[in-house]
């Protein structure tokens, strides 16, 4: 009985925290409150500072790949990402623009621009992993 106390207190303790911080699960908590991105920055280096490696996929041809990654693929995505990567990982979605005056950066642009899919990633096995098996 006293155990069942215990574990009924903790979940208590686990569900009052997420509540208060606006997420339904830690897995939310922990994308939410990451340190290694900024989410005001306007350029999406800045974004993702803390990770080393960006990937976007850019198929200027086929939009309705993107939704059906981003929507219906970002499941199998993330799934294989649990599986196979090492490090820490992000996979956002950004209505973004290619600024070619400021060296090819990726710029937020919430007026303008494409919806593009962001993967960021702070390991470089882990990013040659990625394109390998999603380019």
């Amino acid at each position: 009985m006293y155990k069942k106390i215990i574990v009924w207190y903790q979940d208590w303790r686990e569900q009052r925290f997420l509540r208060k911080h606006g997420c339904r699960n830690r897995e939310e908590y922990n994308l939410k409150y990451d340190s290694l991105h900024n989410p005001i920055a306007t350029r999406l280096v800045d974004f993702y500072h803390g990770y080393k490696y960006i990937y976007c996929f850019e198929n200027h041809k086929h939009q309705i790949y993107y939704w059906d990654l981003a929507y219906v693929g970002s499941y199998n995505v993330t799934k294989w990402c649990r599986k196979n990567l090492s490090g820490k990982w992000r996979f956002d979605v950004h209505r973004a623009i290619k600024y070619p005056s400021t060296g090819n950066e990726w710029e937020i642009n919430e007026l303008g621009g494409g919806d593009y899919i962001f993967a960021a990633f702070t390991d470089e096995r882990d990013y040659m992993l990625f394109t390998l098996r999603w380019s």
